[in-house]
């Protein structure tokens, strides 16, 4: 079998949910048969990994920064000069642009990914549906990472899910030491209820949220912190209502971390109050390492193991049963027990390498 190469455009380098799936899919990834490169939109600290695994990334401004035609220009030069035999493009409704591209430069397997179930920038309905209709008749295969996701994109088209996954090579048991140690570095008393938060500083991750639980934890004298990683544009805003409900000594802004795996097995629990997720892979994570996590109940539900270590509620409820979820102490289980369902669950990365794989044929 010939080498086959694949171009996936992927909303940035930088830590999140679609770049941490591509970069464990690609780590499981067969070499000799396939070969991953990448358009990005911003640089981060996935760009060295992906250039260690041999891939070229190349980085576009934004379509609305450099228009449409100039992007579409831009990557039917990059196809026809380094020949690729598939497109897969993980920006969703937004991929039509992509697609054209590809279909002019002759690229037969064009696969477009759906990765969320909401445009929360989009007020302008009929604009989103176009989009979503001329994305999905430019491109061949249609993949989504959940059901919801799928619905959103491609309304009653047929579509493939394929799972985020997740690269248990990358799971590092904590020595209790380095967890002391870990903590200390935090500012982490004894004593303290470590409660966590991934996610960037946009509306969706609904921050208040957290805030409002760090609020109602000092109100009831309980000793704890609130580790929030990852920044975005709302960070600032986040750091003013700390301040005016006077928790700043309970809350800890740590930014973007490498070393989330290690921050998992610190925490409690972990809390995503999302008003929505494509998937959630940060919640594979968070079960992998043995993590208790509270969810918001819109989520989707592939992402749980079912090993008793998720629990979805309601935004909408008393925020009270969030509180008494936090303070309920939870049975750790057996990493081989958590293992066993994520592979019964084909949810492992080597396994949905395989599957993903099989969309270029």
């Amino acid at each position: 079998m010939a080498l086959k190469k694949i171009l996936h455009i992927i909303p940035t380098t930088d830590f999140g949910g679609i770049t941490t799936m591509i970069a464990d899919i690609w780590l499981n990834v067969n070499k000799s048969l396939y070969h991953f490169d990448f358009v990005s939109f911003n640089k981060g600290p996935y760009h060295d990994i992906l250039l260690q695994q041999g891939s070229n990334i190349f980085y576009e401004k934004y379509i609305t920064q450099q228009g449409p035609i100039s992007y579409m220009w831009n990557i039917y030069r990059i196809i026809k000069q380094y020949g690729y035999d598939a497109i897969h493009d993980h920006t969703g409704y937004r991929a039509v642009f992509t697609m054209l591209a590809a279909r002019l430069a002759g690229v037969s397997c064009r696969v477009l990914h759906s990765h969320t179930n909401v445009a929360e920038e989009w007020n302008n309905k009929i604009m989103l549906t176009l989009l979503k209709r001329l994305s999905v008749l430019n491109a061949t295969k249609l993949v989504a990472c959940s059901q919801k996701a799928g619905e959103f994109c491609f309304d009653k088209r047929a579509y493939d899910i394929v799972a985020n996954p997740i690269d248990m090579q990358k799971i590092e048991r904590l020595l209790p030491e380095e967890k002391k140690s870990l903590g200390e570095s935090l500012g982490i008393q004894d004593g303290d209820l470590v409660v966590g938060h991934i996610g960037r500083f946009v509306p969706v991750k609904n921050h208040p949220f957290l805030i409002e639980l760090a609020i109602k934890l000092k109100l009831q004298e309980i000793p704890f912190k609130l580790l929030l990683i990852g920044d975005g544009p709302l960070e600032q805003e986040i750091r003013l209502l700390v301040k005016e409900h006077n928790v700043e000594d309970y809350v800890r802004f740590l930014g973007q971390r490498a070393d989330i795996i290690k921050l998992l097995q610190l925490m409690d629990k972990f809390i995503l109050p999302s008003h929505f997720e494509g998937f959630g892979i940060v919640l594979l994570e968070a079960q992998i390492c043995g993590t208790p996590a509270i969810v918001s109940s819109t989520l989707p539900r592939e992402v749980d193991l079912d090993v008793g270590l998720l629990q979805y509620l309601d935004l909408e409820g008393d925020i009270e049963s969030w509180l008494q979820a936090i303070l309920n102490n939870d049975v750790k289980l057996d990493p081989q027990i958590i293992s066993k369902s994520l592979k019964n669950k084909g949810l492992d990365a080597e396994e949905i390498a395989t599957r993903l794989c099989a969309l270029y044929t």
